[in-house]
């Protein structure tokens, strides 16, 4: 199991205050998440400074003193680095640890700072699922908290949208902007038999519309679209998405096609599909497309999520203990079996669970139910 190494306490240094004051040196956010380093920036310069630091000590200043607080909702926002409802001197610590950190030039993320408390040391079983691989991760610090078969190579089906869905937003500018979707590319579709969201070949419709197509019904036409369209050829977006699967740290992980479709050369393992949805997930527009259950497209046609529709006909709720299923990317041909890569919030914290290869249908939502489940009770 691949664990991030964590300190577990922080010290403030007084000689650390004292020099990052007089040279004022500012260092750049580099190491952290999307969402760690705009809690430490608050004054939303883009970079973590002493100025940051100061701003959080002199509003604990304040707290402690009983004194009005002399910072903005948002900036108390950011300053409240771990989320706990204070600002405290534990904020500035984090803050100040890493300011030092990237001042010595040396190696750190924002697993590194926080301590135990902050980051849940939690044990949780993966027996009795029904699928025979699985991976667990805490999305803020990219921790494994259990896996089974985690690092197994397995094939990902319709799980790869998720790249192809990030990479459309990533390289597409105005998703708004309509596009006509080629007829093409329907031979590849009635050659595989492969699922669609129902567009036609001349529809006209805006590409935000492809998205939905490719996250929702899992509709290969909407990914083959996008990637002729934004690439001139299907060959040459599967090399971007290599390109970004190396970049992601995705090592156990090989694309062939944007679909899903079978393929020997088409393969990930279950942590690497966690790895990818954390990435997507730092992504306003994949998190809105992906955390929609139905969508309306501008022609009309009416899209339903593969993940949503069975689990709200089976449990009808999205809750689990603790929290609830926020959204996912389900998966499924004969060679990888029944997938899922979802993500939930248990006890205010994200995390994302991939699944592959359970047998029979349905089986995907039972287990991230049950591990969710689990979760919450652990946490609890």
């Amino acid at each position: 199991m691949k664990k991030m190494r964590r300190i577990r306490s922080c010290k403030i240094l007084s000689g650390i205050t004292a020099l990052a004051a007089m040279t004022a040196l500012t260092f750049p956010s580099a190491g952290l998440t999307a969402s760690a380093a705009l809690k430490g920036d608050v004054d939303q310069d883009g970079t973590i400074t002493i100025q940051d630091a100061t701003m959080a000590l002199t509003e604990y200043a304040r707290y402690a003193a009983s004194l009005p607080s002399e910072l903005d909702a948002g900036q108390l926002e950011r300053a409240d680095v771990d989320e706990d409802g204070l600002v405290t001197i534990t904020d500035a610590t984090y803050i100040l640890t890493y300011y030092a950190r990237q001042a010595a030039s040396l190696s750190s993320s924002w697993a590194d700072i926080l301590p135990e408390s902050i980051v849940p040391d939690i044990s949780i079983s993966l027996t009795g699922l029904n699928s025979p691989y699985a991976a667990l991760l805490d999305a803020q610090t990219g921790e494994v908290i259990a896996d089974k078969n985690g690092y197994t190579t397995v094939y990902p089906a319709s799980m790869t949208k998720i790249m192809t869905a990030i990479l459309t937003i990533e390289n597409f500018p105005d998703l708004n902007q309509y596009i006509t979707v080629p007829s093409s590319i329907y031979n590849t579709i009635w050659a595989e038999g492969a699922s669609t969201a129902g567009f036609q070949a001349g529809d006209y419709v805006p590409m935000m519309d492809m998205l939905y197509g490719m996250l929702l019904p899992s509709g290969c036409e909407c990914c083959l679209a996008a990637a002729v369209i934004i690439s001139g050829s299907e060959a040459n977006f599967v090399e971007l998405m290599n390109q970004k699967a190396a970049e992601i740290g995705m090592t156990g992980t090989h694309y062939a096609n944007c679909t899903g479709l079978p393929n020997s050369n088409h393969y990930t393992t279950p942590y690497d599909m966690t790895l990818l949805l954390q990435y997507a997930l730092e992504n306003d527009i994949f998190r809105q497309v992906d955390t929609t259950s139905s969508y309306t497209a501008a022609n009309g046609l009416y899209l339903t999520s593969t993940l949503f529709r069975p689990l709200m006909n089976t449990y009808g709720t999205t809750a689990v203990t603790g929290g609830a299923i926020l959204g996912g990317k389900t998966g499924s041909t004969s060679a990888a079996g029944i997938c899922l890569t979802s993500f939930a919030e248990i006890c205010g914290r994200e995390y994302i669970l991939c699944t592959a290869k359970a047998p029979g249908s349905g089986q995907h939502i039972q287990d991230a139910v049950t591990v969710y489940n689990r979760l919450g009770s652990a946490l609890s």
